[in-house]
């Protein structure tokens, strides 16, 4: 069984892509929506919050974990992995989603930190939408630069926009912040029309269409979720040691440590869920 490991609710985005690529895979999906969002807490608590999740999920039955946050994967999850985990639950592993993104802007394997003089840059210019602490935290910037050193990215952070997505914030007003923080990114570097956009936070596929119009026609919006999936195929068939497949039938469970109520208000942006979300207590 696999873990899916969220702040909230914007990792279901990434679970529908896992799901739908690994038919044959068992998930169990955790959102800590009791201490939603992370994108404003302090490191310590987010690599507190985030080690709990994880080490809950793998007593849980999990040996492999996906951090399905932007900004857990950011500030916690090198040190998880160096860590935590080896003392922890030695034989099992913990992904985040920050590698796919960063070996598709690059356009080079993560094992690759030297750019070499024949790669071809695929995206010139990115911009990159987060939560304050992804932005901070410069994981996406430093990481790019090593392999891609010639790619222009600029950041913008969107302090806010998670949490109002967690809460049903009516489309006009997420409108509204994505526009103002669209503007902001490009109007602060005039002549900068981007290749490419990550959005650097699991929450904001769900109103993609909003970044979409605002940003300039051409801009190529990367999708975390597929690159996620895809990337995760790939290391089940390198490591079929973590894969549930051929082991019997497969399920897709939903865990919150905050009021089941409450998420069915988010259903709009819920239509592909397997099932009910419990609450349980870590």
């Amino acid at each position: 069984m696999i873990g899916v490991f969220d702040s909230g609710s914007g990792g279901l985005t990434v679970l529908e892509a896992l799901v739908e690529a690994l038919p044959d895979e068992s998930f169990l999906y955790l959102g800590d929506h009791a201490r939603a969002p992370y994108g404003e807490r302090d490191n310590a608590e987010i690599v507190a919050y985030t080690t709990e999740a994880i080490d809950f999920l793998m007593r849980s039955g999990c040996r492999l974990v996906v951090i399905a946050c932007n900004t857990a994967a950011s500030v916690a999850l090198r040190t998880i992995q160096q860590t935590w985990l080896p003392l922890h639950h030695p034989r099992n592993r913990v992904l985040g989603v920050l590698v796919p993104m960063v070996e598709a802007l690059a356009g080079v394997p993560w094992h690759r930190e030297v750019p070499h003089e024949d790669d071809i840059l695929l995206f010139p210019r990115v911009v990159l939408f987060g939560t304050t602490k992804t932005i901070e935290s410069r994981a996406y910037l430093e990481e790019v630069n090593k392999r891609a050193p010639g790619c222009d990215i600029v950041q913008q952070a969107c302090p806010g926009l998670a949490g109002m997505i967690e809460d049903g914030a009516s489309e006009t007003e997420l409108l509204d912040v994505v526009s103002k923080r669209v503007a902001a990114a490009l109007e602060g570097h005039m002549g900068f029309v981007p290749d490419a956009a990550v959005l650097g936070c699991t929450h904001y596929p769900l109103v993609r269409h909003l970044f979409a119009y605002c940003l300039p026609e051409e801009t190529r919006i990367l999708s975390q979720p597929d690159l996620v999936a895809d990337a995760l195929s790939d290391y089940l068939r390198r490591r079929p040691e973590f894969s549930d497949a051929g082991q019997g039938g497969r399920t897709v469970r939903y865990l919150t440590t905050g009021d089941p109520a409450h998420l069915r208000g988010l259903a709009v942006f819920m239509q592909n869920l397997h099932g009910q979300f419990t609450r349980v207590r870590l």
